[in-house]
């Protein structure tokens, strides 16, 4: 008897104890599913995207277009799901089926369940999530079982999902309506070409007396004819703060609160207002303005056609799925979503390293699309270009030198740059102020070219054109270049920016030093444009009235925003003259003779035995050597050596400070004429 009660209670298995399984439905067991992903992955995910409005004006999408996404994701996911279990169900038997289910919703829930806590609950106790996680998963799993409930459970899951949805569909989105502006009937209305060259501060642009540099004959040229402001100031110091303010009239960004500015950044402020009366060509990285009429273009992100901006979209999305609802390390899997609105996996800064560069020619198609029948026809132009963004990668003819995402220090972005983009030693930062100093050349050369087609269409003379920055940016010894190390920096570098307006017919050149805030062109836009705002639309004074208490800079962290207003604090030119991109064969030779340069290495100098060396490719005669040397093999604190091919030299190599070294190695930096790499070699000065 004994063996026999034995026996009989070996052969009581789990699934004897458990019952039999009553969910045998291949569908509702893939509903089930479906359910645990859309409770611990989709509403966070869809929590954060809906709220994000910016995100789908960067991408030029509605929210309607989420909404689509995530029904096709959800059902094809539950397609596929359903598509497995109906096999395993045909081919195994019951008990097999029953463990395959029982398995596959195990190991489904408990890694969504146990990541959801961990990032939410159990946040302070991570390592506790999958452990908590588990016993919910096997509740969940016995229920999934018993009950033929999933179908039931995804349509309340997914109208969770939506709830955010709707909120953000039936707000709609946060543009100035026509009605808030009113036009006179003047047909003779001048035409406005706005452009916001990013990231162009100030000092790269105008000298100490408030003089366009030399090296930029186009904007000088602009000058010669319109009004400099030589204290002007940006509204604040991140980009998606910087432009809507400006064309929303903010000079205070602080002062209109969280709320209010969550709105601001995700709309195009008095764009669409303006479309009311004037056709509308706008490119930029990070909006787009989308038109219902004929007599309107959009030219720059929406060029990219609606299947690869909807991949993108799609791309986009998950990135922000897999960061919001998993926690390490699955979440490390997915790139960081910080200062970016899209191209989430394509590296780089805000933009990406995909972001065009070269947008001059979208402007002038675009004013060629809606003037067509017209070529006198008064167009609004917004030309938001990221040219002279970081990284700065030209040559001085504008040749790509190296890729935008340098694959050297993880965080870092620029050459010789720490992940904290600080740099180490004083010739770092002159070789990247140089690198600045061509793209703002380059800037200035597609400006010219906007320019000079302005005068062969004959539009010039009559089209106001505003020329000014969302910010400026400054290199920094350990902070980040949007925000500088001191306040003077601050003021100097990244809050001042340059504003040259050419009003229609001005011939003369004018100079205004009284302080003014970017918040301020909006107004005098919708003044040229011969508009009147409505009262309820709060524009900040124009250009030619002071404001109230001075121009306000706003510094934007970690969603904190701190307000710096202007006292006239003293400003400082951080450039040199050889800052400014000398022309020649070695415009990157810094720090050392320049007589040394095409000679042979002279006998005080001794070669590096241990040297490795790698090259970054471009499209430029020069190129990028990072070098890796033994700390002690260079006297010590040596910050320059001699780059030669074979035994003459072509430039210099920039050694990182101890900061961003270790202990026994030392990493340079190097741009030189493009050569055999074996034939390069690397000197430090002898001992």
């Amino acid at each position: 008897m004994t063996d026999a009660a034995t026996t009989i209670g070996e052969g009581r298995g789990w699934r004897d104890r458990l019952g039999s399984r009553q969910n045998t439905s291949a569908s509702d067991n893939a509903s089930w599913l479906v359910a645990v992903g859309i409770l611990a992955v989709v509403i966070p995910a869809s929590d954060k995207v809906a709220s994000n409005t910016v995100f789908f004006a960067a991408h030029g999408v509605s929210p309607f277009a989420w909404v689509v996404l995530l029904v096709v994701g959800l059902l094809v996911g539950w397609a596929v799901l359903f598509g497995i279990l109906a096999f395993l169900r045909s081919r195994l038997s019951a008990a097999a089926f029953d463990t395959a289910a029982s398995v596959l919703m195990l190991v489904v829930s408990w890694f969504f369940i146990g990541n959801a806590l961990s990032r939410t609950v159990l946040a302070a106790a991570p390592t506790l999530g999958p452990v908590v996680g588990a016993v919910l998963a096997v509740a969940i799993t016995l229920v999934a079982r018993r009950f033929a409930m999933g179908t039931v459970l995804v349509v309340f899951a997914a109208i969770a999902a939506a709830v955010p949805l709707v909120g953000t569909l039936l707000a709609g989105p946060p543009t100035l309506p026509a009605s808030s502006v009113s036009f006179d009937d003047n047909p003779d209305r001048p035409s406005i070409l706005w452009v916001i060259s990013d990231e162009l501060s100030y000092p790269a642009a105008f000298d100490q007396a408030g003089n366009v540099r030399p090296e930029l004959p186009n904007l000088a040229a602009l000058a010669s004819q319109g009004t400099t402001y030589s204290h002007a100031y940006s509204a604040a110091n991140y980009t998606d703060y910087a432009v809507p303010s400006m064309l929303n009239g903010i000079t205070d960004v602080a002062a209109q609160g969280t709320d209010r500015m969550q709105e601001v950044r995700s709309g195009i402020g008095i764009i669409p207002a303006m479309a009311s009366a004037y056709p509308i060509v706008m490119t930029s990285p990070i909006y787009s303005f989308d038109c219902e009429t004929s007599d309107c273009a959009a030219a720059g992100a929406d060029d990219a056609g609606i299947l690869r901006r909807y991949w993108g979209f799609a791309a986009d999305t998950a990135a922000i799925a897999g960061k919001t609802a998993l926690a390490p390390p699955f979440s490390n899997l997915f790139p960081s979503l910080d200062g970016k609105w899209r191209d989430f996996w394509s590296g780089g800064d805000e933009f990406g390293s995909t972001a065009e560069m070269d947008t001059y020619g979208s402007i002038i198609d675009g004013i060629d699309a809606v003037s067509s029948g017209d070529p006198t026809k008064p167009v609004f132009t917004l030309w938001h270009t990221i040219r002279t963004h970081a990284p700065w990668v030209v040559d001085g003819e504008g040749k790509e030198i190296y890729p935008y995402r340098t694959p050297i220090v993880d965080g870092a972005h620029m050459i010789g740059a720490e992940a904290n983009q600080a740099y180490t030693t004083d010739e770092l930062k002159r070789l990247e102020r140089r690198l600045w100093s061509f793209s703002v050349q380059d800037f200035d050369r597609q400006l010219g070219q906007v320019i000079d087609y302005l005068k062969a269409s004959g539009r010039y003379d009559s089209t106001m054109i505003v020329v000014t920055a969302d910010h400026g940016a400054t290199m920094t010894e350990g902070a980040d270049r949007r925000v500088g190390d001191t306040l003077v920096q601050r003021w100097s570098e990244v809050a001042h920016v340059p504003l040259v307006v050419k009003a229609p017919g001005q011939s003369s050149p004018q100079l205004v030093a009284a302080p003014r805030s970017t918040g301020q062109i909006a107004a005098s836009v919708l003044d040229t444009a011969g508009a009147i705002a409505s009262p309820d639309l709060a524009l900040s004074p124009d250009l030619t009235q002071d404001v109230a208490g001075g121009p306000v800079f706003t510094t934007v962290a970690g969603g904190v925003m701190t307000p710096w207003r202007y006292t006239g604090v003293a400003e400082v030119d951080p450039w040199l003259p050889e800052d400014l991109g000398p022309t020649g064969r070695y415009p990157f030779a810094i720090g050392i003779d320049q007589a040394l340069l095409g000679a042979p290495v002279p006998g005080s100098w001794a070669p590096v035995p241990d040297a490795t060396v790698q090259v970054l490719p471009g499209e430029s005669a020069q190129e990028v050597l990072i070098v890796d040397r033994g700390t002690a093999s260079c006297p010590e604190d040596t910050t320059v050596g001699l780059v030669s091919a074979g035994d003459t030299v072509v430039g210099s190599v920039m050694w990182e400070g101890p900061a961003g070294s270790t202990t026994d190695q030392t990493r340079g930096w190097a741009i030189v004429p493009r050569a055999d790499s074996s034939a390069y070699r690397f000197w430090c000065p002898s001992s």
